[in-house]
């Protein structure tokens, strides 16, 4: 059975996760409501050219009627209204991550995951957090890597489909069996505990994977300088 991740990490790993969860919460909400305010602006306008509009047309015919005028306000309020609460702020579906670019990948999984946390039992939170850190550790090697390689397909195949279907298929189970053993003698809640561990152990697999390979890069990017520059230098 997986272990939790914070009993394997230092609580200071946990602790730096949660802090980096409140600072991109903090950023997701800053950004929730520069939408919100950008959906009010244009409301705002809306109705401003309605009245201009308005009041051009009464100038033009010298006058509006009673009628006409209350029309003119009721369609500026059925405008300001459904400009001010239409579109909704975008959330991330688990079918969406399926087309989102690679590049965006990790950052929309993260978004997806964090609208289901309450969704999830207490048990499984270090776990979220630890595959929150992951999966922004992995976001700017999954921005340089190749679409159709297999490393990306290996990568889209775990945040797209098996991370999804994990946490859809235990939303689906009725909270009343979500404590219950079964016939593997662990519950619901356990196996989506250790469900989590095992893709948040994955995720950090692949980075270490991709950075090696930056590694040995850089690696040999340096004895080539030590060759030719360091080496040229030695009189020796």
């Amino acid at each position: 059975m997986a272990q939790v991740p914070a009993r394997r990490v230092s609580k200071e790993i946990v602790r730096a996760a949660r802090r980096q969860r409140a600072a991109r919460l903090y950023t997701a909400k800053k950004e929730r409501w520069a939408f919100r305010l950008r959906r009010l602006r244009r409301a705002v306008l809306a109705v401003g050219a309605i009245f201009v509009a308005a009041l051009t047309t009464a100038l033009i015919l010298g006058g509006l009627t009673f009628a006409t005028t209350v029309l003119v306000t009721l369609l500026a309020f059925v405008v300001f209204c459904l400009l001010a609460i239409y579109p909704s702020a975008p959330r991330t579906r688990a079918g969406d991550l399926h087309g989102t670019e690679l590049a965006e990948l990790a950052g929309s999984t993260e978004i997806w995951l964090e609208g289901k946390r309450r969704a999830l039992p207490n048990a499984a939170v270090d776990a979220i957090d630890m595959i929150g850190v992951h999966l922004e550790q992995l976001a700017p090697q999954l921005a340089t890597m190749e679409e159709t390689g297999p490393a990306a397909r290996e990568v889209r195949k775990l945040l797209s489909e098996h991370l999804p279907s994990l946490v859809d298929s235990y939303t689906r189970i009725p909270p009343s069996l979500r404590a219950r053993p079964g016939t593997s003698g662990l519950s619901p809640n356990e196996q989506l505990v250790d469900g989590l561990c095992v893709i948040s152990d994955e995720i950090e697999a692949m980075s270490e994977d991709l950075s090696r390979n930056d590694v040995d890069a850089l690696a040999t990017r340096n004895r080539f300088l030590e060759t030719k520059y360091i080496d040229a230098r030695d009189p020796g």
